[in-house]
Formats: structure tokens, sequence, C-alpha cells
């Protein structure tokens, strides 16, 4: 049976030419580059249905591993995050890239290095599994309403993770998360 989709992210009212990645990507050949913007916040996801169980990206050992590594690989390369929601099987990342090759450098090193440390493996060696499901998803996040609304959606995401699953966010409660 096919999961329904979040309404929540139905709000979040998508443009085609923002977003790359993810189920938007018919097949693992772009045909063109991902839009990437130095002056407004990207919205990254990373998703991957191995993470069950003991790989989990949120029991204890990994999700320090996780935490660091995107802590680490930020401010080596230049990025901003604004908020990070580590939801199990896939992580939401909020962020202001400083150059269009730090954010993808950005990309390539949290996606590399997450199943390294969660799986125990070197380098090559994990040959024949593929960790992430698609390619990282990311869009362009407009400031003001837009922005508020995925720090709003990164807050409902991480209360789900823990546990609080279909909580209504009120205004009031909302400031907690701001």
């Amino acid at each position: 049976m096919k999961r329904e989709k979040n309404p929540f992210f139905k709000e979040l009212n998508l443009s085609t030419k923002n977003i790359f990645g993810g189920a938007h990507l018919k097949n693992s050949h772009a045909k063109e580059q991902r839009p990437i913007s130095t002056k407004r916040a990207m919205h990254l996801v990373l998703r991957s249905s191995l993470c069950k169980g003991d790989l989990s990206l949120l029991t204890s050992k990994n999700a320090r591993k996780v935490e660091e590594i995107i802590w680490n690989q930020a401010a080596n390369l230049g990025v901003k995050i604004y908020r990070f929601a580590n939801s199990g099987n896939h992580l939401h990342l909020l962020v202001l890239p400083r150059s269009r090759q730090s954010f993808i450098k950005f990309i390539k090193a949290i996606s590399g290095l997450i199943p390294r440390a969660v799986l125990g493996v070197e380098r090559g060696s994990a040959k024949g599994k593929k960790f992430w499901d698609k390619r990282p998803f990311s869009r362009i996040v407009e400031w003001g309403r837009d922005f508020l609304r995925v720090k709003k959606y990164l807050a409902l995401n991480i209360l789900e993770a823990v546990g609080f699953v279909g909580l209504e966010i009120s205004e009031e409660n909302h400031k907690v998360f701001s």
C-alpha cells in the first residue's frame, strides 16, 4: 500500500524550477544542473531505506556520528546550517551555501561519509550496497513565509522522530523551534 504524502509538505508550494533530485529525477542521469542559490536558503533531504533497526540514523551511536559529520563538513566547506532534522531513515537540512562549489562538495561529502560511518566500512568496501534511495532532494527556499514553513516542517519532523506523531504546532509552540 502506498503511503500518503505528508499534507504539511503540500503547503510548501514547490516550484519545479527550484527543485532537483529525489523522486523528481526520473532516472539517475540528470539533464540539467541542480539549482543552487547562494542568496537564499536551500532545503536538502537525503533518504535511505536501509536505515532501520541498528542501522537507523537515530540510534545514539549513529545520531552522534551523523551530526558530527554534518556540522564538521558544513564548517569546513562554508555552508551555514539553519536547521537539521534526523528522522531515522532520512535527514532534512536547511542550509545556506557560500558558493555553488561548496554546496556540491558538501552534498558529496555527507552522502559519502554518513554511509561509511553508519555501516562501519571503509571507502570502496561496500560494493553492491546502495545506501541512499535516490539522489539528494534539494530546493531553493524563499525568505519570509516559505523559510518559516520549512523551519516549521523540520521542527515537526524532529517531533515525529521522537514519537510525537501528528502533533499540531500552534503559533505559541512554534516560538520554541524558531
